[in-house]
């Protein structure tokens, strides 16, 4: 149990042990249960270095409601104030005392708590700048430590489902228990996991009731974006054996087939994605059953496709059992690296040579394309039941224009709502922007490259943060759509700098958090649940000035004495590589607990006449290769 800023921020590592003890303490048969914790790894008293604890430790600890700060001689089984849990020492250290001090035990079940991110690395010692475990330093730790095969192995952690983490804990598990998603800070509820899997009748009934409690809605939060699935690592290399020829199909024949190239584009840009980040439009990982299954539908030859049933087959028996909240439709368990995250640095972690190939080649066919998507013939005032479009059309679409773009590799399209502003730098200069206010999803039709952009009524996202004061603009995008009991929900996502203002700030270098707020709504675009995503960069090195998005474990919703300030996009229309975000204006402080509202919005220039609306319409392809159509007046 790394501790990092979950526990810093909002006891979330305390949380979870006082619920292992609830759950312990009413075991029937607690006396055959041995629990060891290893925490640390969190800049506060009694969190600094690393303790070793059995669960009678933990209950005395418990005593003064803090855990991590008895002096007493044999408080712990073992302490080492100056340790640094984001290293494999702390790691092996801790599974070479499991080896020599606990034998003979019918299941043996190790768990990781804290910030993870698939195979770039799991657990932040904040005490060590934030340095993370990297999946090579675990599996090192195990094979020197040789502790045995554990019966599960889990990860009460972001994005760690994925067939990369899996590789490395094949040899040292039979089971595991993982999230493709990033997990709500609450993450499990431990009173119910121990209970599961004392009182199972196998691993494997245990896991699934792990699963099924996890999905629910547990700890009084309704967190949307739960995943977990239980995976049979004896099945793996079965798993790879069966999407290795896939992956050498598609490598191979990807620069010289158009039908290979036009199945990959259509997966690739329709599966169900996780860690998704607005602000450098990157991605960590994709499901894998779904993937798969989008390549099956174009299979680009016979073999292929018998290839693909195969594969399908096979995640059929590795994926034991997994389940969602209904917010996160087509993940199917187990997760893989997206074929364009080619970065150089983390390529020991990927799963084999073969999908490093089909990477390279997949980063050559991007690199081909070199034109951006062009807008070919449009139609204005068209009606939406003319049209055959895809699912999730509102059943209120009046009117709107039919756009349609040459481009075979065509990956997103999207109405932008704004005005121009002019924007003074520091040296003087002024630069016309194009200021998004709105970004509104568009509609495929049954014609390939065509699409429909619904007419915008100039209603949009606010928030009433004060009743005293104007409510506040949000400058949200659409992200996706989903059903849940039969239900449709839309997505929509604002990057904001959010301050707490139960949190320490101290040696921040701003006092705020990088954040998204995400809004669920219905299909009258009334706001039924959001919440707010934290994100940090981590740093491979002192050369790394990119740095790597990771989400926070912990989600979070607004309380009064917070602050939010929105950022909107601009686009410079004179020099696209000038492209920025910029503030739409001061830090805003909640008095009370957020109220959305949907209200018709209206913006004055400095002299007070209305600024008129401008449209646009952005097109990109899978190479990165966009373009922004526009802006014109729209039409009052």
């Amino acid at each position: 149990m790394v501790g990092s800023d979950l526990e810093e921020d909002g006891l979330a590592a305390t949380i979870d042990l006082w619920e292992l003890i609830d759950g312990y303490v009413n075991l029937p048969n607690h006396q055959a249960v041995e629990v060891i914790v290893a925490f640390g790894g969190a800049n506060k008293d009694g969190w600094r270095g690393m303790k070793f604890a059995n669960i009678s430790q933990l209950i005395s600890d418990l005593g003064d409601q803090e855990f991590g700060n008895e002096t007493a001689p044999g408080a712990y089984l073992y302490r080492a104030d100056g340790a640094h849990m984001g290293d494999e020492s702390s790691l092996k250290l801790f599974l070479d005392y499991l080896r020599d001090g606990y034998v003979d035990f019918d299941l043996r079940f190790l768990t990781f708590w804290d910030h993870g991110n698939s195979y770039k690395g799991f657990g932040n010692d904040t005490n060590f700048n934030g340095d993370e475990l990297s999946m090579d330093e675990i599996g090192r730790a195990f094979q020197r430590s040789q502790a045995g095969v554990f019966d599960l192995i889990g990860f009460d952690a972001c994005l760690m489902a994925s067939v990369e983490v899996a590789k490395v804990m094949e040899p040292h598990a039979e089971y595991m228990i993982a999230s493709e998603e990033l997990e709500p800070g609450h993450g499990w509820l431990w009173s119910e996991v121990i209970r599961l899997y004392t009182q199972g009748e196998d691993v494997v009934e245990a896991g699934i009731g792990m699963v099924d409690n996890f999905v629910q809605d547990v700890h009084g939060d309704t967190t949307d974006g739960k995943t977990l699935s239980l995976l049979d690592l004896s099945q793996y290399d079965r798993l790879v054996a069966a999407l290795n020829p896939v992956l050498s199909a598609y490598g191979q024949e990807l620069l010289f087939g158009d039908e290979y190239s036009a199945s990959l584009v259509y997966g690739n840009t329709r599966v169900r994605s996780y860690g998704e980040e607005q602000r450098d439009n990157s991605r960590a990982s994709i499901d894998l059953m779904h993937f798969a299954q989008l390549l099956a539908e174009n299979p680009p030859s016979a073999q292929v496709g018998s290839s693909l049933n195969e594969l399908m087959d096979a995640i059929d028996w590795f994926v034991v059992y997994s389940d969602h909240d209904g917010s996160r439709p087509n993940s199917y368990g187990v997760a893989i690296d997206p074929p364009e995250n080619t970065d150089d640095e983390y390529s020991e972690y990927k799963l084999n040579d073969t999908w490093l190939d089909f990477q390279l080649a997949y980063e050559v066919f991007l690199q081909s394309d070199t034109t951006p998507p062009e807008l070919g013939e449009s139609a204005v005032g068209v009606d939406p039941q003319s049209l055959q479009l895809d699912p999730g059309v509102p059943d209120d679409l009046y009117s709107g224009v039919v756009v349609s773009f040459e481009d075979d590799n065509l990956a997103w399209v999207t109405s932008l709502y704004g005005f121009i502003q002019p924007i003074e730098f520091d040296d003087g200069s002024v630069e016309d922007y194009f200021m998004v206010v709105a970004e509104m999803e568009t509609y495929s039709t049954e014609t390939e490259g065509e699409y429909f952009v619904p007419a915008w009524d100039q209603y949009w996202f606010t928030v009433e943060y004060d009743p005293a004061e104007e409510t506040a603009w949000i400058p949200a995008a659409f992200t996706e759509y989903f059903e849940e009991d039969g239900q449709p929900y839309w997505v929509y996502a604002a990057e904001i700098y959010y301050f707490r203002s139960d949190k320490d700030y101290s040696g921040y270098d701003f006092p705020a958090d990088d954040a998204v707020l995400m809004l669920i709504t219905d299909e009258y675009m009334e706001v039924v649940d959001y919440y707010i995503q934290t994100y940090q960069y981590i740093y491979s090195g002192p050369d790394d000035e990119e740095g790597t998005v990771q989400f926070d474990k912990a989600t979070w919703q607004i309380e009064p004495g917070d602050a939010v300030q929105f950022w909107s996009y601009g686009f410079n229309l004179e020099d696209e590589s000038l492209d920025d975000w910029f503030e739409t204006g001061d830090f805003v402080m909640f008095t009370q607990e957020p109220v959305f509202h949907l209200e018709f919005l209206e913006f004055e220039d400095e002299s007070g006449w209305l600024i008129e609306y401008q449209q646009a319409i952005w097109a990109e392809d899978v190479s990165g290769n966009a373009a922004l159509y526009g802006p014109v007046p729209v039409e009052q």
